[in-house]
């Protein structure tokens, strides 16, 4: 049955839909497609919708072709099969029992089924017997940063080598903190920065300055280091950047409090003398006791992406912990205030805020 029935899934929408699309075109040249390919689009909003397109897909490996021959049917984008109000659904788990047991009954040797979807419940009945009988690849940006960062940087640096351009370690890191790790916005600023270089092969760390557009995830981040470094002013347009793209004040002071958290204990970490900075980069102690803690730490920094774990380190570092306390005390209260007080917009609060957290700092007498 694998050489009938296709499985493509993952959150890399980008990955799973170009995938799809090769193996669609493996199965049926694009100049057979008006004859022998069904698209079926599984991009159901109600559940009423989903049902439909399931039997939509059935009718398809039910009617015969109109000259006979292969039929490909592609369910695209069937975002439904991951969800799980969807897949519980009665209505909707009917047809794709029903479809399930057209599958295990198995298709015609001329009939082929490509499903694509950004998610999928493996809990359900249909999913297990898709994942049984079908040939499964699955295309998945992983969850922690530390583990999809050096994925991402992969595969920037290849798609420049691709183009026949180099980029050197600073700018690639660089390129990824503007795009975020999702493919497709990976893949646009390449295709901008090509153009955007002409014959100069050579990509710099202020080409990604002056041509690649943050993400709304990399605005975020660049408004978070203005912070840490004090920037006010970058700072405040950051902040009314990220409101104007949806942002919410309360969402990015949850934020704020999770950064001067981890500046906080980066700077303990530096004065127990269990990190140092080793050039540019950073090192961890090797003594036992840190392999202790770190067992009882549900985040183990260490585990962190070089990259951001040393400038955390390098932005805690010029400041005692006593300033960084006070910082996030001010960020606690402002949350708190937020919470309790009508009167005064969050959005003045906040730029309050940034004006606390990045004035300068008092030296005692």
């Amino acid at each position: 049955m694998a050489g009938n029935l296709f499985l493509f899934h993952g959150n890399d929408e980008y990955l799973v839909g170009l995938n799809a699309r090769k193996k669609v075109d493996e199965l049926c040249p694009p100049a057979e497609q008006p004859l022998c390919l069904e698209t079926i689009d599984g991009s159901a909003m109600t559940v009423d919708a989903a049902a439909a397109a399931v039997d939509a897909c059935i009718a398809a490996f039910r009617t015969v072709g109109l000259f006979g021959g292969r039929k490909v049917v592609w369910f695209r984008d069937a975002g439904f099969l991951g969800n799980g109000v969807a897949m519980k659904n009665e209505l909707v788990k009917r047809r794709l029992g029903e479809l399930a047991g057209d599958l295990k009954a198995g298709l015609a040797p001329d009939q082929f089924l490509v499903v694509s979807t950004p998610g999928i419940d493996g809990r359900s009945a249909f999913c297990k017997t898709l994942k049984e009988l079908a040939e499964v690849q699955a295309f998945d940006i992983p969850e922690r940063d530390y583990e999809a960062r050096p994925v991402a940087l992969q595969r920037a640096i290849a798609l420049f080598r691709r183009e026949g351009f180099s980029i050197d370690s600073a700018a690639a890191e660089a390129f990824i903190d503007r795009t975020g790790f999702e493919t497709r916005q990976i893949m646009n600023e390449v295709e901008k920065m090509v153009l955007y270089k002409g014959g100069d092969r050579q990509v710099a760390l202020a080409d990604i300055q002056a041509i690649t557009s943050p993400s709304a995830e990399a605005g975020a981040f660049d408004f978070f280091d203005a912070v840490a470094e004090r920037r006010l002013g970058e700072a405040i347009r950051l902040f009314r950047q990220l409101l104007f793209q949806k942002q919410t004040a309360v969402g990015l002071v949850i934020q704020l409090e999770g950064l001067y958290h981890n500046l906080l204990r980066f700077r303990e970490y530096i004065e127990a003398g269990w990190l140092r900075f080793n050039g540019n980069r950073i090192q961890w102690s090797n003594d036992p006791e840190i392999d202790d803690y770190f067992a009882e730490v549900a985040d183990d920094p260490r585990k962190m992406h070089w990259f951001r774990a040393g400038k955390l380190a390098s932005q805690a570092a010029p400041y005692a912990v006593r300033h960084l306390a006070a910082g996030k005390r001010l960020v606690v209260d402002t949350h708190e205030r937020m919470l309790s007080e009508g009167a005064i917009p969050h959005e003045l609060m906040v730029e309050t805020l940034l004006a606390k957290l990045c004035a300068p700092l008092r030296r005692r007498a």
